[in-house]
């Protein structure tokens, strides 16, 4: 069973109030998930609105718990205040990243940094203008209830909990973490890489209810991946981290080096061929450390 420990700090915020610095040790899954829940719901009733989580020894966030974060955030912000995470995890940062959630939360590399951050105004951003006509009315993908927004950004559906984005060419994406499935590993570079990672990429198909021909797909574009690796990688010892995420409608696998396995140019052929062989293929170096390459097959 995962275990979670918790230290917990008072923090003198520039504004003169108290917030709380919540150190993580362990994973954030469905074993501890309530415990970590009921400690930030703990916090907020004790009358601290403003929170730092600090993710620097946090080994795996499952789906559960990614939701519960999300949510935790929405309740403190909803009270006038904020949950600003700090120290988060190359691996993690890809993981936000790639469930499109990493613009719902504010990341900080250090204690200092986010605690100085709650003394600042929020600049408001110049939003891109609207190619669609707002406001706009579309419906729940599964309960069929009706939505209305008037302005493209982030929103939450009041009825299910649901997050979901609209952009300004009227894109929506809902972020249903609840039917998310998800599997991690680390495995060398100069390996093969196909053979390891695309069983489980097969599994987390079914388990989706995703039609096979994905997971073939998938697999093709991993053999040529795992080429790319092994071509790359300048040390016999590096590893890389695999996420694999899996819903009803698409199946995606990132690929997290901090090596020179994926020190690659935007304009790599190998890049280009991936980008043929599945429906997205996305290079890039994340704001922590590392690169990061996502291929995205869609049912």
């Amino acid at each position: 069973m995962a275990v979670l420990n918790f230290d917990i700090k008072s923090v003198n915020l520039p504004n003169n109030e108290e917030g709380k610095a919540v150190f993580l040790t362990g994973s954030i899954d469905a074993s501890t998930n309530q415990t970590f829940e009921k400690r930030l719901s703990d916090i907020l009733s004790s009358g601290t609105t403003s929170v730092m989580l600090v993710l620097t020894n946090v080994k795996y966030i499952n789906s559960t718990g990614l939701g519960t974060i999300v949510k935790c955030v929405d309740t403190f912000r909803e009270k006038g205040g904020d949950i600003k995470l700090v120290g988060v995890p190359t691996k993690v940062i890809a993981l936000f990243e790639m469930l499109g959630l990493l613009a719902l939360f504010e990341t900080h590399d250090t204690i200092e940094s986010a605690v100085a951050s709650f003394g600042k105004k929020k600049e408001s951003k110049a939003a891109a203008a609207p190619t669609v006509k707002f406001p706009l009315q579309f419906k729940h993908p599964v309960t069929g209830m009706g939505l209305n927004v008037s302005q493209p950004g982030r929103f939450k559906d009041p009825r299910t909990g649901d997050y979901f984005s609209v952009d300004a060419a009227g894109t929506i994406e809902f972020y249903e973490m609840s039917k998310v499935k998800m599997a991690e590993l680390k495995i060398p570079a100069h390996t093969d890489f196909a053979a390891a990672v695309t069983p489980l990429a097969t599994s987390l198909c079914a388990a989706c209810k995703l039609a096979p021909g994905t997971a073939d797909a998938m697999g093709r574009a991993l053999g040529r991946a795992g080429a790319l690796l092994n071509a790359k990688a300048a040390d016999a010892n590096e590893a890389c981290n695999v996420i694999i995420v899996a819903d009803q409608d698409k199946l995606q696998v990132g690929i997290v080096s901090y090596g020179s396995a994926l020190s690659v140019r935007s304009d790599d052929p190998a890049l280009r061929e991936l980008a043929g062989m599945v429906d997205e293929a996305k290079h890039q170096v994340l704001p922590t450390r590392g690169n990061l390459l996502t291929l995205v097959k869609k049912a």
